[in-house]
């Protein structure tokens, strides 16, 4: 079996010096019958026959198992050691993200449960660790339901259509980390350019008399502010106990600015004290920028900004969701940068936090995107809005991030498009202000592509391949916004919203796929018949775009060929397809 390791370090935002990689080779099974449970699988007693690599999905050939038959359960074991220099700190057990029902034991005892296939969980398993040698077994549970957060993974057993083969199980990095009892459990910057200063919101794991937090912020090695305040008794008046939360403020005159242009970072180091000794240091980075709307254009830093972007969808041929090298994600955003575009729209896939590390690192703008269920009942919208919720908490904190997408193209409320459903209406309206309220430094999409109620930029979807046929379309859009007059005869608005001045953006079109790459595949519409054809294509679609003044951004269809879907700038092996000076010509902006 090729194992490819996975030991960088798993969470490259948020740094504390100490850990340890479970990546690696475990035990596995499947369990199609289901009676794990039952025989006492989590128990020493019993063999798991099987090896897989992980953190792949056993579906992958970086697996070593390459199976796409349907397991909808799997265990996983191995063991492990805590270094003995670790002492008496707590141990935290960390998994980045397991599809999508999890159960986890530490010699036989369970640690936890976890529900949601694409964010991070962990684990306080100090209590039940043994000296010496320890068992980790998890149960995982993926079933072809629709009303659990899917994304593209299709749930026919089979691939049709742009539903791709499914991830099954843990798909990133499971790790150990020593921490004091007494520790930071979430971080949340808020850079403030027109104040210029940064918000830091904190939780600790517990308060207690004598804390002060520390704050260091630099940029490229010069000091630019250091502070120490005390963390105050704030007393509820509901509950006679200490907060374990606050805000500091933290001044950052004449800042640099975030771009995609210039993607300054300031490097942050928060101390968490008590007296002299240090509990807790997490180093982190931050970036000032300022997204918002106004007036029909979506501003950056104060200014209009007209937004490139490549729709992402985050596959790879030997891991499917997972690279092998975070390398890989490093070239991706090089190549998206090369080809000049300045953002990408994450598409249905929470991604591995490295994405967001070099997107914020090197400076690329990134929608972030809610992997779907696929048709409204209560049970998917929340299980959604609990996965959406933990994603979110995840990543505010990037400053590539500058707009949240809960929901696209009616996945999840499909019945919109067939009768008015007030339920699933507001379900849109529930997202948009829930996502507000779990961030409000950025903007929403209530709904990208169609049928959409409140939100904060209106976005179209339109896979025309004929430039003049786009121009049609768009003008009798501009003339009445609730007429059907896109090819995918949609409402853009749903019929009880009018059209308040949102910035209007085009983002999906294109999908062009060419006769000359001799790949069994599909693209939208008729192919282009060879690469030459396909850039002047291209080119002749953003023209269009281009020339209608109220349209300030859009989205290609896509980064790479997915799949049986053969529509990419790069081929299933992430290579451009021509030279990435002749994208660059094609994908302009104003």
């Amino acid at each position: 079996m090729a194992e490819y390791l996975r030991q960088e370090y798993p969470r490259p935002s948020l740094v504390r010096d100490r850990w340890l990689s479970l990546n690696g080779k475990w035990r596995f099974d499947f369990d199609d019958e289901k009676i794990g449970l039952q025989e006492k699988w989590w128990s020493s007693g019993h063999e798991l026959g099987q090896a897989i690599n992980v953190p792949f999905a056993y579906q992958t050939p970086a697996s070593g198992i390459n199976s796409q038959d349907y397991h909808p359960v799997v265990w996983y074991a191995r063991e492990f050691e805590v270094p003995s220099q670790w002492g008496k700190d707590r141990i935290l057990l960390h998994f980045g993200a397991v599809d999508y029902e999890a159960t986890v034991w530490v010699n036989g005892i369970t640690a936890g449960c976890h529900e949601g296939g694409y964010v991070p969980f962990s684990f306080d398993i100090t209590d039940l660790l043994q000296d010496g040698e320890n068992t980790l077994v998890v149960r995982v549970v993926d079933e072809d339901r629709i009303n659990q957060p899917r994304g593209k993974q299709t749930a026919t057993k089979e691939q049709w259509g742009c539903w791709y083969i499914p991830v099954t199980g843990i798909w990133q990095s499971v790790w150990l980390e020593p921490v004091a009892a007494t520790r930071f459990t979430d971080i949340y910057l808020k850079p403030d350019i027109d104040t210029e200063s940064l918000s830091i919101e904190y939780t600790l794991s517990e308060w207690q008399a004598g804390l002060s937090i520390e704050i260091v912020a630099s940029l490229d090695g010069g000091l630019v502010a250091s502070q120490e305040v005390p963390v105050p008794q704030r007393i509820s008046r509901w509950l006679n106990a200490p907060l374990n939360r606050g805000t500091l403020s933290l001044s950052v005159p004449s800042p640099q600015l975030w771009s995609p242009e210039n993607p300054f970072l300031y490097d942050l180091v928060l101390r968490l004290k008590k007296g002299d000794q240090v509990l807790d240091e997490l180093k982190t980075y931050f970036g000032m920028r300022k997204i918002h709307v106004e007036r029909g254009q979506v501003y950056l830093n104060n200014r209009p900004y007209y937004q490139r972007l490549i729709l992402d969808q985050g596959y790879w041929v030997e891991g499917l969701y997972t690279v092998t090298s975070v390398e890989e994600l490093r070239r991706d955003v090089e190549l998206t940068k090369a080809m000049g575009f300045n953002g990408t729209r994450k598409h249905q896939k929470i991604e591995d936090p490295y994405f967001y590390y070099f997107c914020d690192k090197l400076g690329l703008l990134v929608w972030s995107e809610m992997p779907a269920c696929y048709e409204y009942d209560v049970e998917g919208a929340e299980r959604l809005r609990r996965e959406w919720t933990e994603a979110v908490l995840r990543d505010r904190s990037h400053p590539c991030i500058i707009a949240w997408v809960p929901i696209n193209e009616s996945w999840g409320v499909d019945q919109l498009a067939g009768k008015v459903m007030p339920e699933a209406t507001a379900h849109l309206m529930a997202l948009y202000y829930h996502t507000k309220s779990l961030d409000p430094t950025r903007l929403v999409v209530s709904n990208d592509g169609w049928e959409q109620a409140l939100t904060d930029m209106l976005t179209i979807h339109e896979y025309t391949q004929d430039a003049c046929d786009l121009k049609r379309r768009y003008v009798a859009f501009r003339q009445n916004r609730h007429q059907k007059a896109f090819s995918h005869n949609r409402l853009i608005l749903l019929p009880e919203f009018d059209y308040d001045g949102a910035p209007i953006l085009v983002t999906e079109f294109g999908g062009v796929k060419v006769e000359e790459q001799q790949v069994e595949g599909w693209g939208y519409g008729k192919a282009a018949a060879d690469y030459k054809e396909m850039v002047q294509r291209i080119t002749d679609l953003v023209d269009v775009l281009l020339e209608q003044d109220e349209v300030v951004g859009y989205c290609y269809t896509q980064l790479t060929d997915v799949q049986q879907e053969v529509n990419g700038l790069l081929d299933h092996h992430h290579n451009p397809k021509v030279d990435v000076e002749l994208y660059k010509k094609a994908f302009r902006g104003k």
